[in-house]
């Protein structure tokens, strides 16, 4: 018997030096800021994953463009395909899974509510402003 890690999409969406962030309504990390993002569904192809994660957190649609990093730990069972998405319609707001969603300046974030979100963001940071 094995015993499979759990494999999330994490969606970054960009605009003028914005990201944006979702309120989380679900536990864990309820009531705390994180990227959207959600576990993959057995035989669900990873981008439409994540562009079904944006639109039941944040009401959207995007495009999944390119696999920006892959992050696990020793210490999770959890594995995170991190990918940029581009904007195609809608309005942001918040619904069932999320207590609020909007964009903040990649300098100033809110408190994160996982350990991962400030690595992403710190990498994403390195890759793209500096």
């Amino acid at each position: 018997m094995y015993i499979d890690p759990k494999v999330v999409g994490v969606g970054i969406l960009e605009k003028e030096h914005k990201i944006l962030l979702v309120r989380r309504g679900i536990e864990p990390g309820y009531g705390e800021w994180s990227m959207p993002s959600g576990y993959i569904n057995r035989f669900e192809k990873v981008e439409l994953a994540i562009e079904r994660e944006l639109k039941e957190e944040c009401g959207i649609e995007v495009k999944t463009e390119w696999l920006s990093n892959v992050y696990s730990d020793a210490k999770s069972p959890i594995i995170l395909l991190v990918f940029s998405v581009s904007f195609i319609s809608g309005i942001v707001k918040p619904l069932d899974e999320t207590l609020d969603a909007k964009f903040f300046d990649i300098n100033q974030l809110p408190e994160m509510a996982f350990d991962h979100d400030k690595l992403i963001i710190r990498d994403w940071k390195k890759k793209f402003y500096n």
